[in-house]
């Protein structure tokens, strides 16, 4: 009896297979490798969120989708929604930037960078995405997977706080589809597609032109005229391997911007006006009083550059670099970036490709101590990136960091590592040995974060950076007598 019992549950079972076959699944992928432990001297608040494999994720994470009749397609422009914030709830959901994914081929996906104002009470939210086939004009609609860019435990929030999101609309690889431009809102198959982001085209796409590193700079806000700095900043990283640069800007100085169009002219640049969504101040001194009296509101809004940087070189760069304008990632062995990410290859091995991301640790080269204790520039007095006297004590990892993201396994970015990593099998950080390299932080010691007096009592020369000096300075003089051309 028990063994006629197995028996007819195995035909159940079988039959149950048999259905499940048609029905609009997911496509199965391998499952990979058992979830490895958090990364070894990963900070506290970047505790691995690995709780199943890529496979169970992927599967749990797929939508079901939907097509649309009848939703407007007529009205469909060419340029989409013209001004970078799109509220489609409003107070409440203000969307920024749509990206094409299609890293894991049989999951496509369009990422949607955008912000919330508080606890959405709209749920669950929808994509609609345009796109043509056969000269016609169509649309489908899916369940949107919301994620913050943020950590719970870094804090900060309030229950009407704005926070960066990241909304993913997974499309059928079925179709081969060429998404035009997208919505994410509370309807689904909205029917207005004039009120939608453009969706970069797949055709500008071209995986055989990749660059190795691109860097991303967050808005830029200064009175002063820092355009040589700026010269100085664009150049030497070109030295250190970096061939493209997304700035980001909020208020700058006029000469700024020509330094800005100067690279732009030469396709080194691409710089972009930066606002703010929602009722927050977008007048010069209502934002910057703004980011003083509240430092979490800034740090929140500094990962929505960060994240849109990521997925304009999703398949265009191997690496991007989110960096400031007063940090510099220095080899100490090595010349180059890709003979010091070469050389960090071979030492791990395969399992270079377990991280999402690698990260320099840092030091400081105030310039107190640079005054103090004779700094030598080999004459460029006012390129602070030489200086050559630094704090002995180098900050611990996880603290005032700066990576190298790889843009094959992360899905969201932090300004100091990867936050969140496509596949939750792969770690987000591994660390250089500081014996490599360094990161170059040349910033005033600030009395209310660091311990001044402890950092600059014991300092020590490094020359690391004067080995540019001589390319540096002919780079510079070419650059700005290409910018007295600029009327």
């Amino acid at each position: 009896m028990r063994r006629l019992c197995r028996v007819g549950l195995a035909a159940v079972l079988v039959t149950a297979l048999c259905v499940l076959t048609l029905v609009d699944l997911p496509p199965q992928l391998p499952e990979p490798p058992l979830d490895p432990p958090p990364t070894p001297g990963e900070p506290p608040e970047t505790r691995s969120i690995v709780a199943y494999s890529w496979a169970r994720r992927l599967a749990l994470d797929y939508r079901n989708s939907k097509d649309c009749d009848g939703n407007g397609s007529s009205r469909m422009t060419s340029d989409g929604h013209s001004t970078k914030w799109l509220e489609t709830i409003p107070g409440q959901l203000f969307l920024y930037s749509a990206h094409l994914d299609i890293r894991v081929a049989a999951y496509p996906s369009v990422r949607v960078i955008g912000v919330k104002r508080g606890l959405l009470q709209t749920s669950p939210l929808f994509c609609t995405i345009w796109y043509e086939e056969d000269g016609r004009m169509l649309s489908l609609t899916v369940d949107a997977l919301i994620s913050d860019i943020w950590l719970e435990e870094w804090g900060g929030t309030t229950t009407d706080g704005y926070i960066g999101i990241l909304a993913t609309c997974s499309f059928p690889s079925s179709k081969s589809i060429e998404p035009i431009s997208i919505y994410v809102g509370p309807i689904p198959c909205y029917e207005d597609p004039s009120h939608s982001l453009v969706i970069p085209s797949i055709d500008k796409i071209n995986p055989t032109i990749r660059r190795q590193f691109t860097l991303c700079i967050k808005g830029l806000d200064f009175e002063d005229d820092v355009s040589e700095k700026l010269i100085a900043f664009v150049e030497l990283h070109r030295i250190l391997g970096a061939s493209f640069f997304h700035f980001y800007v909020f208020d700058v100085h006029a000469n700024v911007l020509k330094v800005l169009s100067l690279y732009e002219r030469s396709n080194v640049v691409r710089w972009h006006n930066l606002t703010l969504p929602g009722d927050l101040p977008n007048d010069k001194e209502g934002r910057r009083m703004l980011f003083e009296k509240d430092v979490w509101i800034k740090r929140r809004m500094e990962l929505i550059p960060y994240n849109h940087c990521l997925y304009e070189n999703l398949h265009k760069s191997e690496f991007v670099v989110p960096i400031d304008m007063d940090e510099t990632i220095v080899p100490l062995r090595r010349k180059h970036w890709s003979q010091l990410l070469l050389d960090e290859r071979i030492k791990l091995g395969k399992s270079f490709k377990d991280y999402a991301s690698y990260a320099v640790r840092n030091a400081y080269f105030f310039p107190e101590i640079q005054k103090k204790n004779g700094s030598l520039k080999n004459g460029m007095q006012n390129v602070d990136y030489l200086d050559s006297i630094r704090t002995s004590i180098i900050s611990p990892e996880g603290d005032s960091i700066k990576s190298f993201v790889s843009t094959k396994r992360t899905l969201t970015v932090h300004n100091h590592y990867a936050l969140s990593t496509l596949n939750p099998a792969v770690k987000r950080t591994h660390h250089f040995n500081s014996k490599d390299v360094l990161k170059h932080h040349h910033r005033v010691c600030d009395e209310q974060h660091l311990d001044c007096d402890l950092l600059m009592e014991d300092v020590r020369v490094d020359n690391s950076a004067l080995r540019y000096a001589d390319e540096l300075g002919a780079r510079m003089k070419i650059a700005l007598s290409n910018l007295e051309k600029i009327e």
